[in-house]
């Protein structure tokens, strides 16, 4: 079995594809620097569409006669229709003017570098392609593995009502809570360090893999406002289906919806009603590959309103979360049917936005905000609820109690009433820790106060286990501080 690759060009979304041999890398005098230096470096080549007389076989007749081979699956499914081992692709895209080098690196046609050589071309590569070089967005997404014309039919049938993004009732940065704000910057953070090669999922070598449905778990997870972080070695004692889980929890023996929602990697374009959705703080939650095509959403809203249906509720507010940090909502009330327009929920650029939180970004948190801590949509009514504490006690000195409990206390605590519980979530708790604020110039530092009374700074570290996001907090003393401070101002 010998090591090669695969060169091929890309014409109204069909790959025609020639097997390449010896030497397949993209430095010196290898094959993908050869088919780099074939693209013309002049950009006024590429001003008006010269391909419409681009030579190619028809139907794949005679395409062995020009040493191509025609794969009609628009999907790059043909990286792995070879049982040689395959080491680097090059593609010359005429849909996107790019050069593609391995399915994800896509150089623009009209600004190539000069060479390829001395960059990387993986994930993690010590030096990348510079971003001048780069197409931002490419349209590689395969094709709808459904009947387009009915899902269009079905989704008119419900005569959606379109919801703009100002109109949901979202707080904005200024006046949302602490749990609210840590929320939304431990989501930053954890996005910063996870979400890269799922930029990547229209690949199939992306998306088969399990570990893209628990990428849209961890997102989903650290967007929910004053859920309690608990370390691992603390968990001992803890009724973790309480608090840790959601969905299919009926039993102590049943299996979180975490275990269960695997819509994606299955690669099903149809959903399965009772386990790729989930119930979060009242919000029917499912995930999708990307919603950057209207039939899409229209395909996604109209499972979720299939599902909203068959549960009997009057009132149900949905969300559709994408593996490309997009959201849609979804409301239903009786026979009306509102949903968003597509949100973005990725962190802006330093300065852009107030907490770097788009418009999308807040209305998840307000949706998935604790029950009564938020108002409800703007054309609902608000349910009557006495605020006089349970306890009789004023809620500042309820604080202060709360403030000084342990991690196995507190989550008793937040069952105990409805007064009592809106003072635990009011601040995120990290295990023993309360929750002030982050400390600025610092993605996953924060000011706590500790259940001693002492203020202190903590670090917020992820790691995964088995794919799932845990979390670990570690206390940085004064001088640890100050080095990282050094640290930070000399980059």
């Amino acid at each position: 079995m010998g090591y090669g690759g695969y060169f091929a060009y890309r014409y109204k979304r069909t790959y025609y594809r020639q097997y390449l041999q010896d030497d397949v890398e993209p430095y010196d005098s290898g094959h993908g620097q050869r088919l780099a230096s074939m693209v013309p470096r002049d950009p006024s080549a590429f001003q008006e569409n010269p391909f419409d007389d681009v030579v190619h076989p028809d139907d794949g007749v005679g395409a062995d006669d020009l040493g191509f081979n025609v794969v009609y699956n628009p999907d790059l499914e043909w990286f792995k229709f070879s049982d040689r081992c395959i080491n680097w692709t090059y593609t010359i895209d005429l849909d996107n003017l790019v050069f593609t080098v391995n399915g994800t690196v896509h150089l623009r046609l009209d600004n190539m570098p000069p060479d390829l050589e001395g960059y990387s071309y993986h994930e993690g590569g010590d030096v990348p392609v510079p971003q001048e070089y780069l197409c931002p967005k490419v349209d590689l997404w395969p094709a709808p593995h459904f009947d387009t014309v009915e899902c269009q039919q079905k989704y008119e049938a419900l005569q959606p009502i379109i919801v703009p993004a100002t109109e949901w009732g979202a707080s904005p940065w200024n006046e949302l809570t602490a749990s609210q704000r840590f929320s939304i910057e431990i989501t930053h953070y954890l996005l910063d360090k996870t979400s890269a090669r799922f930029t990547y999922a229209y690949a199939p070598f992306i998306r088969i893999w399990r570990d893209i449905d628990e990428f849209c778990w961890n997102m989903l997870c650290a967007s929910v406002p004053a859920l309690p972080i608990v370390q691992e070695d603390k968990l001992k004692g803890l009724d973790t289906f309480r608090f840790l889980s959601c969905g299919s929890t009926s039993s102590h023996y049943s299996l979180g919806a975490y275990m269960m929602m695997c819509p994606l990697s299955r690669g099903n374009p149809f959903k399965c009603l009772s386990s790729d959705y989930c119930w979060v703080r009242g919000c029917l939650v499912t995930f999708c590959i990307h919603l950057e095509d209207p039939i899409y959403v229209a395909h996604e809203v109209e499972q979720m309103v299939q599902r909203m249906r068959r549960d009997g509720h009057h009132e149900s507010v949905g969300i559709i979360l994408s593996s490309q940090q997009e959201l849609v909502v979804v409301a239903m009330d009786g026979p009306v049917i509102r949903h968003s327009p597509v949100l973005d929920i990725r962190t802006t650029p330093r300065g852009e936005r107030p907490g770097r939180a788009t418009d999308g970004r807040l209305i998840l948190t307000y949706l998935l905000s604790p029950p009564l801590t938020v108002s409800p949509l703007p054309w609902r009514q608000s349910p009557t609820i006495s605020a006089k504490s349970a306890t009789g006690l004023p809620l500042e000195v309820l604080q202060i109690i709360i403030d000084h409990l342990d991690i196995w206390t507190y989550t008793s605590m937040c069952r105990v009433s409805r007064s009592i519980r809106s003072v635990c979530v009011a601040n995120p708790r990290v295990g023993n820790y309360t929750v002030l604020r982050r400390v600025p110039g610092f993605m996953s530092i924060f000011a706590v106060r500790s259940v001693n009374n002492e203020f202190k700074k903590i670090k917020l570290q992820w790691w995964s286990r088995d794919g799932w996001v845990q979390w670990k907090a570690q206390e940085v003393s004064s001088d640890e501080f100050n080095k990282l401070k050094r640290e930070e101002n000399e980059q």
